[in-house]
């Protein structure tokens, strides 16, 4: 009976560690390949006892009529164009098909009436805060080649896309 558990709790720490590390290799394929570009911000910045230092990242989707999005399923694909290096909301729909030539794709959820993409938060060291008050940009990275969704957060930039938090000095 015992042989039978071990070779269970075996099996499970397989299946967790080849899910585990088939994830970090997805996330670094995009990081390695994925295209760059920028969301505009509108910014807050709170301090978190617990966490550390961390900013919230707003982005700014006023390109989207709430009105006319108000129907738009609770989870689904963010269909944005590239324009000037910079993402540019078009409109929000269920599934990802029936793109245009030229759109793309981002995984997106509703909270009330925020709309999320997963990268709403991002921290830092501890007094590192001067560093990223100039954020004007978030940098994400994509791939192009499919339509999966999926996105990573890479860093904060100034308004001359310029990333942030290399310490002055160094």
């Amino acid at each position: 009976m015992r042989h039978k558990w071990f070779v269970l709790l075996f099996l499970n720490f397989l299946v967790f560690t080849g899910f585990f590390t088939y994830s970090v290799w997805e996330k670094e394929k995009i990081r390695k390949t994925g295209r760059l570009v920028f969301l505009p911000l509108v910014l807050s910045d709170p301090r978190s006892l617990f966490q550390g230092d961390y900013m919230i990242l707003n982005y700014d989707w006023q390109v989207l009529d709430t009105e006319k999005n108000a129907n738009a399923p609770k989870r689904g694909c963010l269909v944005f164009r590239i324009q000037k290096e910079e993402l540019v909301p078009i409109r929000l729909q269920k599934d990802f098909t029936n793109l245009s030539f030229g759109e793309h794709c981002l995984k997106y959820y509703r909270s009330g009436f925020q709309l999320k993409i997963g990268a709403e938060s991002y921290f830092f060291q501890e007094g590192d805060a001067p560093f990223f008050s100039e954020a004007k940009f978030a940098g994400i990275r994509f791939l192009e080649a499919d339509n999966s969704g999926d996105k990573l957060l890479i860093g904060l930039f100034d308004k001359n896309k310029q990333k942030l938090g290399q310490k002055k000095g160094n």
